[in-house]
C-alpha cells in the first residue's frame, strides 16, 4: 500500500500493517522525527537514534511497507518523508472500519 493510489480501497490488512508499523514506539518516534523535518536521510535519521544500523534499517523498512514513508533517492542516498496522504486516510477512516467489522461467529455450547 505505496504511494496514493488505492487510499479509497485501503483493506482491513492494509490498515491493520500500517497500525502495526505506527504502533511499535521506536517506529512512532521516527515517524515523528521525520514529519517534524519534512524530510530527512537514512544517516540523518541514525544520528537520531542509539540503535545499531541494520536496526533502523528494519524499522524503517517496515514503515516504508507499510504505506507510512515515502522514499526519494538522490544518487546514493535515500530521503524519507512521511505519506501523509496515506496516513491520514487510514487513520481518518479507522472510526468506520470498527463500527462496521464483521462480527466473529460464536463458538456453539454444548448443552
Amino acid at each position: 500500500m505505496r504511494g496514493l493510489q488505492g487510499i479509497d480501497f485501503m483493506t482491513d490488512t492494509a490498515l491493520l500493517r500500517l497500525l502495526k508499523a505506527l504502533a511499535h514506539p521506536t517506529r512512532f518516534r521516527m515517524v515523528q522525527e521525520i514529519a517534524a523535518r519534512a524530510e530527512l536521510s537514512c544517516g540523518q535519521i541514525g544520528e537520531r537514534f542509539d540503535l545499531a544500523q541494520p536496526t533502523i534499517s528494519h524499522h524503517l523498512k517496515i514503515l516504508h511497507n507499510a504505506g507510512v514513508l515515502l522514499v526519494r533517492r538522490e544518487a546514493q542516498h535515500a530521503f524519507l518523508s512521511v505519506n501523509r496522504p496515506v496516513v491520514d486516510a487510514a487513520l481518518g477512516r479507522l472510526p468506520d472500519r470498527l463500527t462496521t467489522a464483521r462480527r466473529p461467529r460464536r463458538p456453539r455450547i454444548k448443552a
